[in-house]
């Protein structure tokens, strides 16, 4: 079983740890930034403030983030003719990546999904680069919950807000299904929260109020030289997550499930695809056998529901590792299906043969890190708001937050269990589906 032995060792995460063996930039100091050495041929586009594309009709204003394939960037679009122009999220993609545009997504108002309006590439000095334009919308649901500083858990959605914003995530997943869409890469951080109408009006001076001037960093060598073409001659900071989480006025308590890059149908699942999904989220099969379907989905957006009601992640991976995940998997949901056990080389060194952890004694022996215990979905969902430290600097909730030290009721737990559970079966044809999922009533407490 060679070939299912890893996956654990893909070659995309080998490139990866072979081109942060050679840096040819110095780590910047900002925080959140894309990798440096992403920026080469068939990598990141370098873009600047002010900089505008497709005849001019887009202007950069600021950065929203960043990815594995891509940057995102507030802009400024406004077409001939037009006047000021409306505030658009601009994602430039990986030239690499850009050979072949995202499936377009047939979009209904009660769809709860993220358009994009307008496309074109870019040629430049790392090879073509598709860009893809999106009406701006806020926060993501990951972005929300994530303070620095903050202990896992302790910044979360209002209870009510979580189920309403874990219901629109799986109506916006059952269009896609109903049209034979698998997403592809559901996690909170492509989970948005819409603004406010009136910032679509905003000016440029308006933007700098609310978000702050653009903080810029000079990107340095290694070796002193310049960094040359493929580089821009600064990095921008994106937005920070307090800008826009801690306004709850340029929010409105609605969501849409966004980023389609992954995206395909399934009838007709790309040839040679390989699953980019947070490791967090991915399921077995993905994981295991590169294999994404409407079920992989489903493995996902369970995930997402638990986040979203918890405020931190279900399955957590320490420092990119996936053999973490996969402990924590199996130290909740038991042991993993042949031939999925038999590929998890790293297993004995934290449980026996039948999936149970070994005793402390002989983990440590192993020379294990962190220990397996025995846990279960419901023990994971009664610790949500048990780990509240009200000796923990915390700024206090707006609006849109949980309280401290509010857990789910006993009730609650058992309905969100049995939604979980059944989403979080092993074996993909055992998942529910979407339309079971929607009609589940956890939904409706």
């Amino acid at each position: 079983m060679l070939w299912l032995r890893n996956v654990l060792s893909r070659p995309v995460l080998r490139y990866a740890s072979a081109r942060r063996a050679f840096r040819h930039f110095i780590p910047p100091q900002l925080d959140e930034i894309e990798d440096l050495e992403g920026y080469r041929p068939g990598g990141y586009h370098p873009i600047s403030i002010g900089d505008v594309y497709d005849h001019g009709r887009f202007r950069v204003l600021h950065k929203l983030g960043s990815g594995g394939s891509a940057t995102v960037w507030l802009a400024r679009d406004k077409p001939k003719g037009g006047n000021q122009g409306r505030l658009v999220a601009l994602k430039a993609m990986h030239a690499d990546l850009s050979s072949a545009p995202p499936i377009a997504i047939p979009h209904t108002p009660e769809a709860n999904v993220q358009t994009t309006d307008h496309q074109f590439t870019v040629q430049g000095p790392n090879g073509t680069h598709l860009f893809l334009a999106s009406p701006l919308a806020g926060p993501s649901v990951r972005a929300m919950s994530d303070s620095p500083g903050r202990v896992a858990g302790t910044r979360r959605l209002r209870a009510d807000l979580a189920r309403k914003v874990a219901k629109q995530t799986a109506t916006a997943l059952q269009h896609l299904h109903h049209i034979g869409v698998v997403h592809g890469d559901l996690t909170t951080s492509n989970i948005l929260f819409r603004l406010s109408p009136h910032t679509r009006g905003w000016s440029d001076a308006e933007v700098y109020a609310h978000f702050g001037e653009p903080e810029l960093e000079s990107v340095r060598t290694c070796d002193g030289r310049p960094p040359g073409p493929h580089a821009p001659p600064a990095l921008v900071a994106a937005i920070p997550n307090t800008r826009l989480c801690d306004a709850p006025r340029l929010l409105l308590e609605h969501t849409v499930l966004a980023d389609f890059g992954q995206s395909f149908f399934a009838h007709s699942p790309p040839p040679s695809y390989v699953p980019r999904t947070t490791l967090g989220y991915q399921s077995p099969e993905a994981r295991f056998e590169a294999r994404v379907g409407l079920e992989a989905d489903i493995w996902a957006l369970a995930c997402a529901i638990f986040e979203i009601r918890a405020g931190f992640a279900l399955f957590e991976a320490f420092l990119g590792s996936e053999v973490d995940v996969l402990k924590q998997t199996v130290e909740m949901l038991g042991r993993l299906p042949e031939p999925w056990w038999g590929a998890f080389e790293e297993r004995s060194r934290w449980f026996e043969q039948d999936g149970r952890p070994r005793s402390e004694l002989e983990q440590e022996r192993s020379g294990v890190l962190l220990i397996a215990y025995p846990t279960s979905i419901r023990e994971k969902l009664r610790e949500i708001g048990a780990q509240d430290d009200d000796d923990v600097d915390y700024m206090p909730p707006g609006p849109m937050f949980e309280k401290r030290r509010v857990g789910l009721s006993e009730a609650e737990v058992e309905l969100m269990a049995d939604l979980l559970e059944k989403m979080l079966r092993y074996k993909p044809e055992e998942r529910i589906r979407i339309g079971d999922v929607v009609r589940h009533p956890w939904f409706m407490l």
